[in-house]
């Protein structure tokens, strides 16, 4: 059995209408084809024994036990392994339920489908089911799956801990999605971006785009944030900042035990240690602050209990007791048994994936243990209370008690005072006080440090008392309830006239006043600048754009590539555009069929808003039955007003976009707006490229229903032209020479055929065409290709193409020139098997006045080579202008 391959789904995808983050895995099971589980002697029952909880997958029978039904009927193992591997999820604390498996159109290849919460620990699910299935097979011994089952759920949990979000970033994350925020993951740590564009705020765990620097700075100096707060009159306790051990002592005696000894710029507690009574602890405490700091500080610790008070946004939101991890004595059990015991509770999980961490034994563990003079096989008396942490962290096995309700109002107006001296926007205030339901003047407490980015876990989810939602204050401070976070998004698939669909509709935009950012098979582009290179049509480039801080409206080409691989770039988009679904790439990735190839691009329509349209060709079936997976609203758009289709909107009362006396028409019901004439359009050459009208009638419907004025529309219409600035590779004309060079990118059969169809509408008599097609096609859409250009043209030249990706050169010569010989035309057929060379035989024997189709697959380096030759051939025709006027010249 081998893995082929495995890919990770990030967004909308054709698999599944709700499930976004999906793992695909391709497998060949090899010899398991041949033995499904009731051909395999004692699988059944081993299974069962070292994975009872697959009693609850129910299944295709829906109900519970339905899975082990099926194994015990006869099913295959790719179905088996994605069970496995949801199973092992949710025994890691991951419970996620979808899952899928299908056959593809090789014999004992299946893809199994499964959902994930965390990405890494989805696909190292995957791998260790194969090896499960494996062993179950294989006769390993129940005793030993079991042991690597749970040596398996471990190191799931570690790397879950080791790629999630913390507690408080993830609480944040998930209030925003609440509201219908989106978010983007910036790095592989708690850097985030919420909202898109020009509307983004990002956070850095509690840090957020409000938090003022400068008040950090003071936050992380301790000893400076003292010293401000004491100066306002704020109680703080007596302390001094020190540098060298040396300092020590003398400092200790200033101050008087019990003291603190923490970092100067520390926080979460890190390097701190409390309650220290003699100078040699004093020492040890010292070296570990020096661990995070150059300078230390050193202070009284005042007597009480430990509490947090969270202040956002000026307002005290959250106030809880925080108690270091500890252990109560029964007079019976050993320190260490009743550590075993209090982790058993089982609110207490591995990092943070419950309300309370375990209490891990520790160096530091060990030294307070070792200071009351006991050790682990000690029996802790009765009664006892024994601190194991110096910290009363959550994330280090300690408790909280919410305390939010019990404030006194002179202690909030403490807490928030304190909050804006700093000058946080966010502020976790530490104080120590016998309570906080009197003031601290009364009751001899004070504050002993104000932390930037407080962490949320102890009010989310304390271990006493209530929860308190307190992302959604932050999130009500970012993104006030009126306040937009996203920018609208269009999305351009289909398999031709993508490009200059998105390129067109960016043009429109741009000049309504809009600041656009575009994605196409060209780069990236933000308003005019090209941003990257090369082909740009997945979801990495189309979250470049939704990442850019200046863009406030996205036009994102959408390519079948970026589907399969990571699904959609973004959650959903306002307007969805499909031109049209023809044969392409078709064999490739388990797409065998136009079906498979339109539930592929589908995937675009069906991410339309409920708010939103799909921008639908009506004379296409394939995309036409995607009305049928729209949410939002449906629009449609035609070159002939009178189709079926198109009526049927009409009487509806409906929108479309017409092609209709020459006029690229708005229909609203029986009532047309003509918008402009397709010959004032450059796009369309005067009409003739009935291809390019098709995409302008998508283009106009999209930039229509998103509410662009009509007199925006048609200036966008009328000066956007098919150059090789704003189209580039797409009906590109260029003059070199004495012939009439059109570059396009035209790569597959329906596309060869529109530039053919409006190749023959010119005047020129001659017509040669340099011909080459990518090697992922089909063999008969080669040999198809091959025929099409026969059809057209006098003269091929046929040349290498780029993008072999698994033929050879001479492999794609054979099957095109199959095609050729097909058709009634008998053209001169020429291989060149260099590109350059082909171009340039190709315009150097051109006739004069000949139309040369070169069909550009690296459309940069083609039009760069291009207007090269057209400047060589045009300096030798000056030159020989000049040297016949001098030889005409009479003697003097």
């Amino acid at each position: 059995m081998n893995i082929l391959e495995i890919r990770t789904l990030r967004g909308p995808n054709y698999w599944s209408g709700y499930w976004k983050k999906l793992i695909i895995m391709r497998l060949d099971i090899g010899e398991y084809e041949e033995m499904p589980t009731n051909k395999m002697d004692g699988f059944y029952g081993r299974m069962v024994e070292v994975l009872p909880s697959l009693q609850t997958h129910g299944c295709s029978y829906q109900e519970p036990g339905g899975f082990l039904k099926r194994v015990d009927e006869g099913t295959w193992a790719g179905h088996v392994i994605e069970h496995f591997a949801l199973e092992l999820q949710t025994l890691a604390g991951m419970d996620t339920g979808y899952g899928r498996t299908r056959e593809t159109g090789e014999k004992g290849v299946y893809n199994a489908v499964f959902s994930y919460q965390e990405e890494e620990v989805g696909r190292f699910a995957g791998r260790e089911s194969v090896q499960l299935f494996l062993d179950l097979a294989e006769g390993k011994t129940v005793e030993e799956i079991k042991e690597s089952i749970a040596k398996t759920v471990q190191r799931m949990r570690e790397i879950r801990e080791d790629v999630r979000f913390g507690p408080s970033t993830g609480s944040l994350v998930d209030e925003a999605v609440s509201r219908d925020i989106p978010f983007i993951r910036l790095n592989d740590q708690s850097l985030v971006q919420l909202g898109y564009g020009v509307h983004q705020k990002r956070i850095q765990a509690t840090t957020t785009a409000n938090t003022n620097m400068i008040a950090v700075d003071i936050a992380a100096n301790k000893h400076a944030t003292k010293k401000l707060l004491g100066d306002m009159g704020v109680p703080v306790p007596k302390g001094f900042r020190i540098r060298e051990e040396e300092e020590l002592e003398s400092t200790l005696s200033a101050v008087g035990f019990p003291v603190v000894i923490k970092p100067l710029d520390g926080n979460h507690g890190k390097g701190a240690t409390v309650g220290i009574n003699s100078l040699e602890d004093a020492k040890i405490a010292f070296a570990k602050a020096k661990e995070y700091s150059r300078w230390i500080i050193v202070e009284k610790l005042l007597i009480g209990s430990d509490f947090r008070a969270l202040v956002i946004n000026n307002r005290l939101i959250a106030v809880a007791e925080r108690i270091p991890a500890n252990v109560i004595g029964d007079g019976k059990k050993t320190i260490e048994q009743l550590i075993e015991k209090t982790n058993a509770d089982p609110r207490r999980g591995y990092g943070h994936e419950k309300v309370l961490t375990r209490i891990e034994i520790d160096g530091q563990t060990m030294r307070l243990i070792r200071a009351k003079h006991y050790e682990l096989d000690s029996v802790l008396p009765k009664g006892e209370v024994l601190d194991l942490k110096t910290t009363a962290n959550i994330s280090t096995g300690g408790t909280a008690i919410d305390r939010t309700d019990e404030v006194h109002p002179e202690n909030v107006f403490l807490f928030e005072r304190i909050a804006k001296i700093i000058g946080l926007d966010v502020a976790g205030v530490d104080i120590i006080a016998t309570n906080v339901s009197e003031p601290l003047r009364e009751s001899g407490g004070g504050i002993i440090e104000v932390n930037a980015a407080p962490g949320f876990r102890m009010h989310l989810s304390p271990s006493e008392g209530i929860g308190r939602n307190v992302a959604e204050n932050v999130i009500d401070m970012l993104f006030p309830r009126s306040a937009p976070s996203r920018i609208p998004i269009f999305a351009i698939t289909g398999t031709n006239g993508k490009t200059t669909t998105t390129r067109l509709i960016a043009h429109v935009l741009k000049g309504s006043g809009c600041t656009v950012g575009f994605t196409t098979t060209d780069g990236t582009y933000i308003q005019n600048q090209k941003i990257t290179d090369g082909d740009n049509t997945g979801p990495v480039s189309a979250q470049l754009v939704l990442k850019d801080p200046t863009v406030d409206v996205a036009v994102l080409e959408t390519a079948r590539g970026g589907i399969i691989r990571s699904g959609l770039g973004f959650d959903y988009c306002d307007i969805g555009i499909v031109t049209n679904i023809t044969a392409d790439h078709l064999g490739m990735k388990d797409i065998n069929t136009l079906s498979d190839l339109a539930r592929v691009k589908s995937v675009v329509p069906r991410a339309v808003s409920k708010k939103g349209y799909a921008v639908l060709n009506a004379e296409d079936p394939h995309v036409f039955k995607m009305r049928e997976l729209v949410d939002g609203y449906c629009v449609y758009f035609s070159m002939d007003e009178n189709h079926p289709n198109i009526e049927r909107q009409a009487r509806r009362g409906r929108i479309s976009c017409v092609y209709e006396n020459g006029y690229v028409t708005i229909l609203k019901g029986k009532w047309k707006v003509r918008i402009e004439k397709a010959v004032n359009i450059p796009l369309t050459y005067g009409g003739r490229a009935e291809f390019m009208i098709q995409n302008v009638l998508a283009a106009t419907l999209a930039c229509f229903v998103h509410g662009v004025s009509l007199e925006d529309l048609r200036v966008g219409l009328t000066t956007f032209n098919a150059g090789t600035a704003q189209t580039p590779g797409r009906l590109n004309f260029i003059e070199v020479g004495d012939v009439t060079v059109l570059m396009d990118y035209a790569h597959n059969p329906a596309g060869l055929l529109g530039l053919t169809s409006f190749v023959t509408k010119l005047p020129h008599k001659y017509r040669t065409v340099l011909l080459n097609v990518a090697g992922d096609r089909r063999d008969d859409d080669i040999r198809e290709f091959g025929k099409i250009a026969a059809d057209a043209f006098d003269r091929i030249v046929i040349r290498p193409g780029h993008y072999l990706r698994g033929r050879t050169p001479e492999s794609i010569y054979v099957l095109l020139q199959e095609g050729i010989a097909q058709s009634e035309n008998t053209p001169q057929v020429r291989i060149i098997a260099d590109s350059r060379e082909a171009m340039y035989h190709g315009i150097k024997n051109g006739r004069k006045g000949e139309l040369v189709v070169t069909l550009a697959d690296r459309v940069p380096e083609d039009i760069s080579y291009l207007q090269d030759l057209r400047d060589k051939f045009s300096d030798e025709k000056s030159a020989k202008e000049a040297a016949e006027a001098e030889k005409a010249e009479p003697p003097v």
